[in-house]
């Protein structure tokens, strides 16, 4: 049996975001004398249910054939575009997100929203100029066989406590079921970011057609199409 400090670092998540679960009775648990006790079988099928990372499987998850990263606009595809996305604060706009984008039923889009804030704890994923590209801190590997990265440009810029200040008006967030496919995409993606005419074109983008055709354009350039 796991008690709460094996399974946080089990989870890679904070004691108090585990006790909430035990409040909302969303984790196997077994309360002995008030203390709290995981059975490490039990936690295991819970994880594969949702799509949670466990840290013992971290090294199996990146056995996955690096073959299966493929084309940004492929992946941006499968996340979709959407445009004012409303929310006031983080949380609230990261959960919109989640809930719009096209998942597999199985997923647990509150576990999934509380894995993309705890990853906002650690450190803001924006990035600067307006833009965020908030992920899990770990890769989902029971997610899908390749990545989806969803597009939202926000009703209302929120502030992501980005490095420059900045509020974020459009954010993609990146679902990878491996950190090498997590990378793979997240150089496409900032190549696309470093060109000045894609980050204007950004702030003007009103249909998914033009944006999918410009990030077409740009990876063309990138693979020397």
């Amino acid at each position: 049996m796991l008690n709460l400090d094996n399974t946080s670092k089990l989870l890679s998540l904070p004691k108090a975001t585990i006790r909430r679960w035990i409040r909302q009775g969303k984790i196997p648990v077994h309360e002995v004398k008030g203390e709290y006790f995981f059975d490490e079988k039990e936690l295991e099928k819970w994880a594969r249910k949702h799509n949670i990372f466990l840290r013992a499987n971290h090294r199996k998850s990146q056995s996955r054939p690096s073959h299966l990263a493929g084309k940004l606009l492929d992946a941006m595809q499968r996340g979709g575009v959407f445009f004012h996305v409303t929310g006031k604060t983080v949380s609230e706009v990261l959960r919109k997100t989640v809930y719009q984008t096209p998942l597999p039923p199985e997923v647990d889009k509150e576990f999934l929203v509380d894995l993309l804030l705890q990853r906002e704890k650690l450190a803001s994923t924006g990035i600067g100029a307006g833009v965020a590209i908030p992920h899990p801190r770990y890769p989902l590997e029971k997610l899908f066989t390749s990545a989806v990265i969803t597009t939202c440009f926000l009703e209302n810029p929120v502030d992501f406590k980005a490095i420059d200040g900045q509020p974020v008006f459009v954010l993609f967030m990146m679902l990878s079921p491996t950190t090498k496919m997590h990378l793979h995409y997240l150089s496409r993606l900032s190549f696309c970011l470093r060109n000045q005419a894609f980050a204007a074109f950004l702030r003007k983008c009103s249909t998914p057609e033009t944006f999918f055709k410009e990030v077409q354009q740009l990876e063309a350039s990138l693979d020397g199409g």
